[in-house]
């Protein structure tokens, strides 16, 4: 018996990294599957991932799951992702907003507006408008659970005086803020609808391909010393949220780790750290 049996979980930016891993944890544990992303094959684009890899390895490993491509920039894509949903598994249980973009290195004298404007639309908007089409549909069962994949960077840098200078990621972190404010809002907004909306970040960060893709080292397998070799750890966090009453554990921004302790997890060695 797994501890999603039953359940229908879509989950957007599950082509790589954290999304991809949450989705395989999420169907190691009985969910039903529901992989979203904008990279439909392999070859699509330029980072590898791709929604028919993710959808195959699900089923490799014995789990079920369906892909269905959407932009959430894409307002239309994004009510035919959840229609499409309802018509094949007749229900939605979970919705894991982790499409994100970044575009890193650039200060905001450097950043293009068009692309403030477009992580706005992914990061920001996105979100929003995945729950706007979801809520419906968890209402109707008067049951749901709803992450908002964050970031440690939401409290990013913090007052000053300063000692180093800037990364040049300030809309990433702004961005990432804003979806913490937007998480705990809603989160009082729909609790009495037996709805839970709770963000969920990796303490540790996660080797992930668009992560590695970022800091310019395409192809490779390494991240930063101390990072997550992959996102199980988020998968595993997630899937303490989804078993919890959604009426009482709701508006918690939780680190992974700090879920997974509340779950009992005392040995952390089934996730490797990057060494070197």
């Amino acid at each position: 018996m797994g501890k999603l049996d039953g359940k229908v979980a879509v989950v957007t930016g599950a082509s790589r990294g954290i999304g991809r891993d949450i989705a395989r944890v999420f169907a190691r544990e009985g969910a039903k599957v529901v992989v979203s992303a904008r990279t439909d094959k392999e070859g699509d684009f330029r980072i590898p991932g791709s929604i028919q890899t993710t959808v195959q390895r699900i089923h490799d490993e014995g789990g079920e799951a369906i892909g269905i491509r959407c932009d959430v920039a894409d307002e239309a894509q994004v009510e035919a992702l959840f229609t499409q949903t309802v018509e094949h598994y007749g229900r939605v249980d979970i919705l894991v907003n982790n499409a994100a973009i970044m575009t890193p290195g650039f200060k905001v004298e450097d950043l293009q507006i068009r692309h403030w404007d477009l992580l706005y639309r992914v990061n920001i908007r996105g979100p929003f408008v995945c729950c706007k089409f979801a809520l419906p549909i968890m209402k109707r069962q008067g049951h749901g659970h709803i992450i908002n994949v964050t970031s440690r960077l939401a409290q990013s840098p913090g007052p000053g005086p300063y000692t180093t200078v800037a990364s040049g990621n300030v809309n990433y972190d702004a961005g990432k803020a804003h979806l913490d404010r937007f998480t705990q809002g809603l989160a009082r907004e729909v609790w009495q609808d037996g709805i839970g909306v709770n963000g969920l970040w990796p303490m540790k960060g996660v080797a992930s391909e668009g992560m590695l893709w970022s800091r310019g080292a395409p192809g490779s397998n390494r991240g930063s010393p101390g990072s997550r070799a992959t996102g199980e750890a988020m998968g595993d966090a997630g899937v303490y949220i989804c078993t919890q009453d959604p009426r009482t554990y709701t508006g918690h921004i939780i680190g992974d780790d700090d879920a997974l302790r509340a779950a009992g997890v005392t040995d952390f060695s089934k996730y490797p750290l990057v060494t070197a």
